[in-house]
């Protein structure tokens, strides 16, 4: 039996794929989904809060509101002075989406497992 309860399933994306919300906030997109995606920030989000998330996933650019589903302490990174800093992992699910951005999400997906790249599935 299939526990999964997601609508659609999620896929790791390639280490290092960036975006940004607000156009001001890096992330680190950890996987994607048609309708949602995990991300790593430097600061806390609060859940229900939306943001504008620009990135490009498997060559597609992608432009979309991101309601924050949760957020908590995920571990620590190294920073640029020999330091670690907490980052936070971040759970999003995509919010009014036009058809086209649909379509591109489905075509960043699609390019990416067709080719074998580093997308993949989730269990």
């Amino acid at each position: 039996m299939d526990n999964d309860k997601r609508r659609t399933p999620r896929n790791l994306v390639a280490k290092g794929t960036r975006g940004q919300l607000k156009s001001t906030i890096p992330v680190e997109i950890l996987n994607l989904s048609e309708t949602g995606l995990l991300f790593e920030v430097a600061s806390t989000l609060r859940p229900g809060s939306t943001y504008d998330l620009n990135a490009i996933f498997g060559g597609v650019s992608f432009s979309g509101l991101v309601r924050v589903t949760r957020c908590h302490a995920g571990g620590f990174a190294a920073d640029d002075k020999g330091g670690r800093r907490l980052i936070y992992r971040a759970g999003g699910e995509f919010v009014g989406l036009s058809e086209q951005q649909t379509l591109g999400l489905r075509l960043a997906l699609s390019k990416r497992l067709a080719s074998g790249a580093s997308l993949k599935r989730l269990p």
